[in-house]
């Protein structure tokens, strides 16, 4: 395959401006060496990290504090029991409430509703098993289809809607760890969204881009990534030989662009369309001391504030070749070619209120694919997180960003005549403003608009408007 150059350079000379232009403000070297990044996003739909419900851990031992992170609390010393033994269990509740109000297909809204139960094992505290963990996830869809009846948009509005409400397993995998947990291999259902293409800082959104992006997660010609809401099995391996530097290397089977809307169940390795190869190579600016004046000195004690640091470069492809869109030969008979795509993303901490766990991070993401397989040839999004914006509400947390997303030629010509019309624009572009508020411990209340531009590149701009409700127990 041939990289396109031209855009390739246009990537790497954007993160690299970010990173001149957003060197860390009000982080001293104590504050910042030695940070560990946060979890992926505390309400992803595929974030694989205890953070994702059970809160910080307490300071006397490593039980989560669930009395500050949910509404249950410990059950009376029951979950801390379980804990100790290598079992943890949490189930989440959450409620979306969005309204078009114009644009778009027509005007109206709908709920969606999501259900996670939550397994998580410790092998060793379990039976002994060192290095070993599991993980089990059982998700439950309810509700309308926002973005299918009412939006009609290329890249969604909602991270939770799916094309059809289903309960079911949705990851279910082993790891072991290596090398003093340096290294690490999973195997199971495996959505790669859940490691792949993340950005910490992009967490607190709605939009479905935010999390993986429109154009690696949009389907081709023959099949798609094993991503929310149908996974596929799989095998994912991690190196993290310096605190400071990662690999990751998967494959998982497509899910079959026929199956998109059905939603699925898990796609077995016989009942699929070919493979799925993704890597990604990455660091902290932070931990490697770039942003660091006394990179040995320690934090204070007592700190435990996590800068968010990360730059990424990643590349994926199908096997086997993809027919394209609407390219032909002589004879008539649709043309091949290997369905593929690469990513740049980058995302930092720019600025710390002292002596606190509140601060700014910027994010800054560009991908793009072959072009001929799928609809989008590229997507770019840029954006703001403002964790604790009001003294006192540490647990809040503000965003806005926006996302754009182009259609190839081919696309285009596809999307025109699918749609009956022409076209009015080649790119379709979301600007979302969130609010993050933790109402009470394990409940959070989210305020939400988005501006759609050109939704399926033909349809009205619309105004989004919503309210998510999240329950931990």
């Amino acid at each position: 395959m041939s990289i396109p150059v031209k855009q390739l350079a246009s990537g790497i000379s954007v993160l690299l401006f970010f990173f001149l232009l957003v060197q860390p403000v009000g982080a001293s070297a104590a504050t910042l060496e030695g940070a560990v990044e946060p979890a992926a996003s505390e309400i992803s739909p595929t974030a694989d990290t205890a953070d994702t419900v059970a809160g910080e851990a307490a300071a006397n031992d490593d039980s989560p504090n669930w009395a500050e992170s949910t509404l249950t609390g410990d059950w009376g010393g029951k979950r801390k029991q379980l804990h100790a033994a290598g079992v943890q269990a949490d189930l989440l509740y959450t409620a979306d409430f969005l309204h078009n109000s114009s644009g778009g297909l027509k005007s109206g809204g709908t709920y969606v509703g999501h259900v996670d139960l939550i397994l998580q094992l410790d092998g060793e505290k379990l039976i002994g098993w060192q290095g070993g963990s599991a993980y089990l996830q059982l998700i439950s869809n309810g509700g309308g289809r926002f973005n299918l009846n009412y939006l009609g948009s290329l890249m969604g509005a909602d991270n939770f809607e799916a094309p059809v409400n289903r309960t079911g397993l949705f990851k279910a995998w082993l790891q072991q760890s290596f090398l003093d947990d340096k290294a690490s291999i999973r195997i199971g259902l495996y959505p790669i969204d859940s490691e792949f293409y993340v950005t910490d800082s992009s967490g607190v959104f709605l939009h479905p881009s935010f999390g993986m992006a429109a154009e690696a997660a949009s389907f081709g010609s023959l099949a798609g990534p094993s991503i929310y809401p149908t996974s596929a099995y799989g095998a994912r391996f991690r190196i993290d030989p310096d605190p400071a530097w990662y690999a990751m290397l998967a494959i998982t089977r497509g899910i079959p662009s026929d199956r998109v809307a059905s939603a699925g169940p898990n796609i077995s390795w016989h009942n699929s369309s070919g493979s799925m190869l993704i890597g990604e190579f990455g660091f902290s600016p932070v931990k490697a001391g770039l942003f660091n004046d006394r990179p040995s000195e320690p934090a204070k004690q007592g700190d435990d504030f996590a800068p968010i640091s990360k730059v990424a470069l990643g590349l994926w492809r199908f096997t086997p070749q993809y027919p394209q869109l609407i390219a032909v030969d002589a004879a008539g008979e649709a043309l091949s070619a290997t369905h593929w795509g690469a990513y740049l993303l980058a995302e930092q901490s720019v600025y710390r209120i002292p002596e606190s766990n509140r601060d700014v991070a910027l994010f800054v993401r560009y991908g793009f694919t072959d072009g001929t397989t799928s609809l989008l040839a590229y997507s770019v999004s840029a954006g703001l997180s403002y964790r604790g914006p009001f003294s006192g509400r540490e647990k809040d947390a503000f965003g806005i960003a926006a996302t754009r997303a182009h259609v190839g030629p081919q696309g285009r010509i596809q999307l025109a005549s699918d749609a009956g019309t022409a076209l009015s624009s080649t790119n379709e572009t979301v600007l979302e403003m969130t609010y993050r508020a933790q109402l009470a411990p394990g409940m959070v209340l989210q305020p939400v608009v988005q501006r759609v531009l050109n939704p399926a590149l033909h349809l009205a701009n619309a105004i989004v408007a919503g309210v998510r409700l999240q329950l931990s127990f």
